[in-house]
């Protein structure tokens, strides 16, 4: 009986839920055509059970709703799909949930054996590795034309991680979306956290977005490598103190990734959860992601270079947090 490209992709959708629990990818690599494809196939999944042992992972699933057809034939198919992928944890007795979310456009060609067979990998799993932040610069300290806005109430970490629970997977309108949105995101977090703008006249001095028609922000907004590097001074708005481990962060922190090991920084998370193991879990945007493991060891950025900095935020003036 002939397979239809539908049911091949519905099979192929629940091989990948069961290879993220038992790493086994081999099972995969009979819905690619090409070597090339293929090799890159073996070289995403050859990480995961890395990502798994020890993790307590135990359920996988990834729900499909299809956008539209871009291309309809006998012999091939494109379409666009919206994809959730629910991933279920197990660890001393404590059950976890993580999410993420992203749009994929899938080929399909039919072989000589009716077989429907993807011409590539999914984007999600192989990003362009070169992509970088839409916007370049660096942050220089604060200088005296900065507006710097008092804080009140301080930083209130659960107000932070509300916003971060409920825009983990949309787009506040009231800010820009960026196609590399994760500083973005992360900026925004802090914002409704009870961090004040400080703002100025030059996008490279303070932390500040201008919103309406004609939306301007600083490079520290939403620039993985300025915000890091406003973080790293320990200066206004955040008076951030950088720690040498991930359990010394509480909710409401924040996690800089260097993927590359190279001294530029490429994204941000916001830490919304602890594990059983006092590990922090993250939300982010780019890849749309809800209670994700700190180190991104499942990201196909990730490297064995990748260095992390680890943020408290404090409120101003406290010595101590």
């Amino acid at each position: 009986m002939e397979i239809t490209w539908i049911e091949q992709m519905k099979a192929y959708l629940a091989d990948v839920n069961q290879t993220c629990v038992d790493g086994r990818s081999e099972r995969l690599e009979r819905y690619f055509k090409g070597q090339q494809t293929l090799q890159k196939v073996r070289e995403m999944w050859q990480r995961q059970p890395q990502q798994n042992d020890g993790n307590g992972l135990i359920a996988a699933r990834l729900q499909v709703v299809p956008l539209g057809l871009t291309l309809m034939g006998e012999e091939k198919a494109e379409a666009v799909l919206s994809l959730h992928q629910r991933l279920y944890f197990l660890r001393e007795k404590t059950s976890y949930q993580r999410e993420r979310s992203w749009v994929e456009h899938v080929s399909m060609q039919r072989e000589e054996d009716n077989r429907w067979l993807f011409l590539e990998p999914w984007g999600s799993f192989f990003p362009d590795r070169s992509r970088r932040e839409t916007e370049s610069g660096s942050v220089s300290p604060l200088q005296p034309d900065v507006q710097e806005t008092a804080y009140g109430g301080g930083y209130n970490r659960r107000k932070a991680v509300s916003y971060a629970e409920t825009y983990w997977n949309s787009y506040n309108p009231a800010y820009r979306h960026f196609d590399v949105d994760c500083t973005n995101f992360v900026s925004q977090c802090l914002h409704a956290g009870g961090i004040p703008m400080a703002f100025s006249n030059s996008r490279s001095k303070g932390w500040w977005y201008r919103g309406g028609s004609r939306a301007n922000w600083s490079y520290s907004w939403a620039v993985a490598h300025a915000l890091y590097s406003l973080l790293r001074s320990g200066k206004a708005p955040f008076y951030a103190r950088q720690v040498d481990h991930p359990t010394q962060l509480e909710i409401g922190d924040v996690i800089c990734y260097d993927f590359d090991g190279d001294g530029r920084w490429q994204h941000n998370t916001i830490v919304v959860a602890k594990d059983a193991n006092n590990m922090p879990l993250v939300n982010a945007h780019t890849t749309n992601s809800r209670h994700r493991y700190w180190e991104y060891r499942d990201s196909t950025a990730y490297t064995p270079n990748i260095r992390y900095g680890f943020f408290r935020i404090r409120p101003a003036g406290a010595a101590s947090v």
